[in-house]
């Protein structure tokens, strides 16, 4: 019996090719000009600068003067991202626009994708159990001629031959198609957690963004945790 074309009886699928349209040519997105818009901030970023290194906050004028030098860079920097959302802003749109409408193509593939590799993944679970039961088969009628030739080696007063040696079918874990496409089986070990309180600590980690919510509501001890106070200036232009 040939175990393998028993298993695999069907005439593969065929999927005709599909001719896609050719790419949009010419989008306007010239980086050169861009870099160009941006150039008279390099001089005043420089100016600022200096101005910061140079600055020793010792007293209440030099505090603030360093806030009020403080307060430039900070309207210079939204000046820049607003000429950055500028120059984005239509291509930023064309992008949004392009993936929405690629996604409504993307994931239906992919749900296909997942719905073919789960059934290919159901062959392949079924037809291990049938190379192991053919295995498992072979074995007993091993051992059962095994056990005929020794009832007759002991009623003929002569040596009994040595056990046969397992006979393994071969695993055949990949698939191929016509179209040169393969499928490959692995094995892999997963896992899921069923119940929480039953997870080893070494398993587990701390979530910052808990913590943080809990000591800016008002917590100030967690076992394990430093918990301690900064001063952060905070800028208001």
């Amino acid at each position: 019996m040939d175990f393998n074309a028993a298993l695999w009886d069907h005439t593969p699928l065929r999927v005709p090719s599909i001719p896609l349209p050719p790419m949009p040519l010419g989008v306007p997105f010239d980086l050169s000009a861009a870099k160009q818009s941006f150039a008279p901030y390099a001089d005043k970023l420089a100016n600022v600068k200096a101005q910061a290194n140079g600055l020793k906050v010792v007293d209440d004028p030099t505090a603030s003067q360093a806030t009020a030098i403080a307060g430039d860079v900070k309207r210079l920097a939204k000046s820049i991202d607003q000429r950055r959302k500028g120059l984005i802003e239509e291509p930023s749109g064309y992008v949004k626009a392009v993936n929405s409408m690629a996604k409504m193509f993307t994931e239906p593939a992919g749900e296909i994708e997942t719905l073919l590799k789960r059934k290919l993944s159901a062959f392949q679970s079924q037809r291990e159990l049938e190379r192991r039961k053919a295995e498992e088969e072979i074995r007993k009628a091993q051992a059962e001629l095994y056990k005929k030739q020794q009832a007759e080696a002991k009623a003929a007063h002569v040596e009994a031959p040595p056990p046969p040696a397992p006979i393994p079918i071969k695993a055949e874990t990949v698939t191929r198609s016509d179209t040169g496409v393969s499928a490959h089986v692995r094995k892999v070990w997963k896992a899921e957690v069923v119940d929480e309180s039953q997870v080893p600590r070494e398993f587990c980690s701390p979530d910052m963004k808990l913590i943080d919510q809990a000591v800016k509501g008002g917590i100030r001890e967690i076992a394990g945790v430093r918990i301690w106070e900064e001063n952060t200036t905070i800028l208001r232009t």
